[in-house]
């Protein structure tokens, strides 16, 4: 005669040999499925999370540390024209590298004004003709005025108007960094 199985207290059936091993076959099975079952589970909760993270990282504002405006000399007042632009390249140096930036300086009756000589459209250098008086963009032809204003072609926005200042007999540009 085989065991006796206690299970929660009561007596279920004699266990022999034969239907041991059934049982051990059945657990075995058993502990594969909820293993793979477990697995997949998991697997599947960390695409989820993953998922999530990516779509709040889509609609939730990514935010930058806020860039302040750091002045470089470009030249002296008086090299800066009466009346008219002026084109001048403007060296500065940032975390160690130095860094090139083509500007123009305008004159005008409105005052002082410069420049950036960045096309908003693809980003090509545009060039000052002085018999139109515009500025024009050799890559597709986009015209802006003395004002920075895009007046034809297809830039999307005027010229960027960088912030300036004299000090010292010498015309700083803003920058930011």
């Amino acid at each position: 005669m085989g065991r006796w199985s206690v299970s929660s207290g009561f007596f279920i059936a004699p266990i022999d040999r034969a239907s041991r091993q059934g049982v051990l076959l059945w657990s075995m099975n058993n502990g594969r499925r909820e293993f793979i079952k477990k697995a997949l589970y998991a697997v599947l909760s960390g695409l989820g999370i993953v998922y999530l993270f990516s779509i709040l990282k889509v609609l939730a504002p990514f935010r930058r540390e806020e860039r302040h405006i750091a002045f470089f000399p470009l030249l002296p007042e008086d090299a800066v024209p009466r009346r008219g632009v002026k084109k001048t390249e403007l060296s500065y140096v940032l975390a160690g590298k130095e860094r090139k930036a083509r500007v123009f300086v305008v004159a005008s009756a409105n005052g002082l004004m410069v420049f950036s000589a960045v096309c908003s459209h693809l980003g090509c250098m545009v060039n000052y003709h002085k018999n139109t008086g515009e500025f024009i963009c050799p890559c597709h032809g986009g015209k802006y005025d003395l004002t920075g204003k895009n007046i034809a072609g297809p830039p999307p926005a005027p010229l960027t108007k960088l912030p300036h200042k004299i000090e010292q007999g010498m015309v700083l540009v803003g920058m930011k960094v």
